[in-house]
């Protein structure tokens, strides 16, 4: 009982994503920087809502107590890699990774996003060579790095299939799991699951929305992640 004292305080999360609404009263308080890597400047603004959302789940406020995130202390590092469509290039998720693997307040790097090419293996550690060097630099630096296994059920994407990375998919209310949710060996070997069905969190402006995916669920490992290393700033990363 005593885990309800935990709020993240101190920890921080790079989020890798459409960037972050950092007006937006839920996240306000939150907002420890950024840098957007699609338009080449340091305003990470979200200009999707895909972003902010995930950033709630992790760190909401609780202004409107059914966005409350999982760790509302904790700081989030906005990294915008991905554009107002929802896409965006490797190379700019590459240099994010690098930027937040090399910044020494964060914690975890959360990444809700993914390659449409899927895979039923353990790993995928060969199909994009600097990705997954990216990925274990940052793991190297003291970085946990969770990642997002897609929403087609015929495998899981990268990055969530390489494996140092935590892949998560998601499960419903009920603790099934989603229909949609990534499936496939490399959930096996390094995969949890968390809720991503029908979340309530921050958006654009100053609204919010519900949302289902393992994008979603990706977020609630990210702030678990944070509470564990405000108890115990000394975990590494495998533990």
């Amino acid at each position: 009982l005593m885990w309800v004292n935990y709020t993240g305080t101190g920890r921080t999360v790079a989020v890798l994503d459409t960037g972050v609404n950092y007006l937006h009263p839920e996240l306000a308080s939150s907002y420890a920087g950024g840098k957007d890597f699609v338009n080449n400047d340091n305003d990470p603004m979200d200009d999707n809502g895909h972003g902010s959302h995930v950033a709630g789940i992790i760190t909401g406020d609780g202004v409107s107590p059914n966005a409350k995130g999982v760790a509302p202390s904790a700081g989030i590092l906005a990294g915008k890699v991905l554009s107002a469509s929802g896409s965006g290039s490797i190379s700019n998720i590459i240099a994010a990774i690098y930027w937040a693997a090399d910044n020494s307040s964060v914690d975890v790097i959360s990444m809700s996003l993914g390659t449409s090419a899927t895979f039923k293996s353990s790993n995928c550690d060969s199909y994009i060579p600097d990705l997954t060097t990216a990925i274990n630099y940052a793991v190297a630096h003291g970085k946990v790095v969770v990642a997002a296994a897609g929403n087609s059920p015929g495998g899981v994407s990268n990055p969530g299939c390489i494996s140092s990375v935590v892949a998560v998919g998601a499960v419903d209310s009920r603790d099934k799991i989603a229909s949609f949710s990534g499936r496939g060996s490399a959930m096996k070997d390094h995969g949890v699951v968390a809720p991503g069905v029908s979340l309530y969190s921050a958006w654009t402006g100053s609204s919010y929305a519900t949302a289902s995916g393992t994008s979603m669920a990706t977020p609630m490992v990210s702030g678990t992640i944070a509470l564990m290393k405000q108890k115990n700033p000394s975990l590494s990363v495998s533990q």
